[in-house]
C-alpha cells in the first residue's frame, strides 16, 4: 500500500495502521516523477490523502496544481501499475442545505477549495472508474494523540492567542482521524467504486465543536467566540451533513460521535 500525504495528519494515521516504511518524497504535481516512483514500488493499493490545507494555508493559486491536477496525476500513476485507488475528497464540494447529502448528490461548490476538490473527484473518476472517492468532513483527534488543525484553532481562539470567531451556522459532521483512517484501509480491501460518504454520525456547528474542545481542555466554554457566516460576509457552505449509512453497512465500522 502506498499512502500519499503520509507526512500530514490523516496520511500519517493511515500509514501508522499499515506498518509503513517511508517511500522517497515526490511532488505529486510532477507526473513523470510520480509514475517513475510507482513503476519502482508497484503498489497494489494507493490511498491518496495529500492536500494543501493540512499543513499550510493553501492559497487559491496553490489549490489547483496540487488538489486537482495532483489528484489526476496520482490516478494516472496508480492506473499505470494497476493499483487499487482510494481518493479522499471533502464535504467542501457542496453549497450546503438542510437535507443530508448522499452518495448520489453531485458537487455544488461555492468557494475555491470546494471547487478544486470537486475537480479532483471528476478527474480521478475519469482516469480510473474503479476508484473509490471518499467524501469526509472535519477531522478531529478523537481525544487522543496530536490535536487536529481544527482543534488547535478552537483552543487558540478560546485562549485569545488568535483573533476571529467560530460560526454557529456552519454545520459539519466531525470524524476522528483514527476512525477515518480505519475506514480508508478497510475500503481499500474492497472493490467498491465511486463515491462513499465517511463522516461522523453527529452534526454540529463549528462553534459547538469549539465549545466541546474547550471543555475537554479545561477552558471556560464561554470564552469561545461566536459569530455567523452571514455576519462574516464569507461565501462558504453553511449546513453540510453527510449521510454515511452506506459506509457503515459496507465496512462494518462504528464511527464515533464527537
Amino acid at each position: 500500500m502506498l499512502v500519499t500525504g503520509a507526512s500530514g495528519y490523516l496520511g500519517g494515521a493511515v500509514a501508522a495502521r499499515c506498518a509503513a516504511v517511508p517511500a522517497p518524497r515526490v511532488d505529486i504535481r510532477d507526473l513523470g516523477a510520480l509514475t517513475a516512483l510507482f513503476a519502482v514500488l508497484r503498489p497494489a493499493t494507493v490511498i491518496h490523502t495529500a492536500t494543501t490545507l493540512g499543513n499550510k494555508g493553501g492559497a487559491p493559486e496553490d489549490l489547483w496544481p496540487v488538489v486537482a491536477a495532483g489528484a489526476a496525476n496520482v490516478a494516472v500513476a496508480a492506473s499505470s501499475v494497476g493499483a487499487r485507488l482510494v481518493h479522499v475528497s471533502s464535504d467542501a464540494i457542496f453549497a450546503g442545505r438542510d437535507a443530508p447529502y448522499t452518495e448520489a448528490d453531485v458537487p455544488s461548490p461555492v468557494f475555491d477549495y470546494g471547487a478544486a476538490k470537486a475537480a479532483a473527484e471528476e478527474a480521478v473518476a475519469a482516469v480510473d472508474p474503479g476508484a473509490a472517492l471518499v467524501r469526509t468532513s472535519l477531522i478531529v483527534s478523537g481525544g487522543r494523540g496530536e490535536l487536529s488543525r481544527h482543534e488547535r484553532t478552537c483552543l487558540d481562539l478560546a485562549s485569545g492567542a488568535a483573533d476571529g470567531a467560530l460560526f454557529t451556522d456552519e454545520i459539519r459532521c466531525p470524524i476522528a482521524v483514527d476512525d477515518l483512517a480505519a475506514a480508508l484501509v478497510a475500503l481499500a480491501a474492497t472493490d467498491y467504486a465511486g463515491v462513499l460518504n465517511v463522516a461522523g454520525p453527529e452534526a454540529l456547528s463549528r462553534h459547538e465543536l469549539g465549545v466541546r474542545v474547550a471543555e475537554r481542555h479545561g477552558i471556560d466554554p464561554s470564552a469561545v467566540p461566536a459569530s455567523t457566516l452571514v455576519a462574516s460576509g464569507l461565501h462558504r457552505p453553511g449546513k453540510v451533513v453527510l449521510d454515511s449509512s452506506v459506509a457503515g453497512k459496507l465496512l462494518g465500522l462504528t464511527l464515533r460521535t464527537v
